[in-house]
């Protein structure tokens, strides 16, 4: 196969009609799908709050990346989403406790609305596979 789907093992995972990554083998690239601010069974965290929905999302991601055997340094493009533009100080402050070393590519958009109401933040990443895990082999 030359595609393998990355999953968390959240209910969240299979609850709506997509993989949270996909891995390409022969690129050795990792496509991540769009993270937000939701718990493992898909309940917006931090409703309101803007920091705490971005840490929710970015440990998401995080829990992406280590199912496919990646870190935050593999990452190399990274786009977020915002719905309000002046709550980016925020969440630029819980960015960084994510991107430390090797920063990606980026891009800022402000969007006018997310999947759910609630929903206040969301990014979506491309990482560079170090070495394909037994699980994508």
């Amino acid at each position: 196969m030359l595609r393998t789907p990355i999953v968390t093992g959240k209910p969240i995972d299979t609850k709506y009609q997509y993989a949270p990554a996909v891995a390409v083998r022969a690129s050795g690239l990792l496509f991540i799908s769009g993270m937000v601010g939701w718990d493992a069974n898909g309940v917006v965290v931090g409703v309101g709050d803007p920091g705490r929905q971005a840490r929710q999302a970015f440990e998401n991601l995080k829990d992406v990346l280590a199912a496919a055997g990646a870190t935050f340094d593999d990452v190399v493009m990274e786009t977020e989403y915002i719905v309000d533009m002046s709550q980016y100080r925020e969440i630029g402050r819980v960015r960084n406790e994510y991107f430390r070393h090797e920063y990606p590519a980026a891009t800022l958009v402000e969007v006018r609305r997310l999947f759910k109401p609630d929903i206040l933040f969301e990014v979506q990443a491309i990482a560079v596979l170090p070495e394909a895990p037994d699980n994508l082999r």
